[in-house]
């Protein structure tokens, strides 16, 4: 199941929220972040790993852009079409 652009903005105020300060440095753990996740969203399945994938990349367009959604691509096709075969050949 893809994560909602809710899900995204959730996961980085959660994995900010509960960050530790030790020794002077911020420690966030992400298996805290999930768990509170699985408390907003108890219906949403997840594993772990597609967890922090989706965390990580989230938290980089966060740092970024100060968005969680994607870049927006570069229009190219991702696909051959009928219709853009049709125009090659022109």
């Amino acid at each position: 199941m893809a994560f909602s652009e809710q899900h995204k903005m959730f996961m980085v105020i959660s994995y900010y929220r509960n960050g530790v300060k030790e020794d002077g440095t911020w420690q966030f753990l992400i298996g805290l972040c999930m768990e509170k996740f699985r408390e907003e969203f108890p219906d949403f399945a997840v594993e772990y790993t597609q967890f922090r994938q989706t965390l990580n990349v989230s938290l980089k367009n966060f740092q970024e852009t100060g968005s969680v959604t994607r870049k927006t691509g570069t229009g190219r096709p991702k696909k051959r079409t009928p219709e853009l075969l049709k125009k090659r050949e022109k």
